[in-house]
């Protein structure tokens, strides 16, 4: 009778520290996430003074649309464009150590990550078929990640040059 009450005791012990466990791991993912992003709307990609920085130039033409320019957090530039026929991507610029990646960005592996140059700049390539999709590479102090959630098959690896060699930040004094 003893050592079963002994047993119970230790299972229920350790359901706690299981249960704690599982909290504290879940508490923490979320703290690393923040939640939701601060966005304000803007008409141009001009941040000056709460950012910084302004998206000097960009792909624009009859197949790279933009529509929406975002400052995330203060600090994130957010460009979402129209990509004829009918699909959606977004570009991410901001200075250097300063850039958030959207929700979700890292939560699966990606089945594809290489690295290639493009105008003598190192690009970093981030696919999973069907799924999240970038590009990320960097700038004259500027980071920049060119992504889609759900992407046409290589839609964004397709464009990577137009947005490498055409999209400049610059510092607003």
């Amino acid at each position: 009778m003893m050592d079963s009450l002994w047993f119970v005791i230790v299972l229920v012990l350790l359901a706690v520290v299981s249960v704690a466990l599982v909290l504290v791991l879940v508490l923490r993912r979320e703290e690393l996430h923040g939640g939701r992003e601060t966005r304000t709307e803007y008409l141009q990609p001009n941040y000056g003074q709460t950012g910084g920085f302004r998206v000097a130039s960009t792909p624009n033409n009859e197949i790279i649309i933009p529509y929406r320019y975002w400052l995330i957090e203060g600090c994130v530039s957010e460009i979402d464009y129209n990509i004829v026929p009918g699909r959606r991507m977004s570009l991410r610029t901001a200075k250097q150590g300063q850039m958030l990646y959207p929700a979700g960005f890292f939560d699966l592996a990606f089945e594809d990550v290489q690295q290639y140059e493009i105008d003598g700049i190192t690009v970093t390539q981030r696919q999973n078929a069907g799924r999240i999709t970038g590009i990320s590479w960097a700038r004259d102090g500027y980071e920049y990640l060119l992504y889609s959630m759900q992407p046409e098959m290589n839609m964004v690896v397709g464009l990577a040059v137009e947005f490498v060699t055409n999209t400049r930040a610059e510092p607003v004094v």
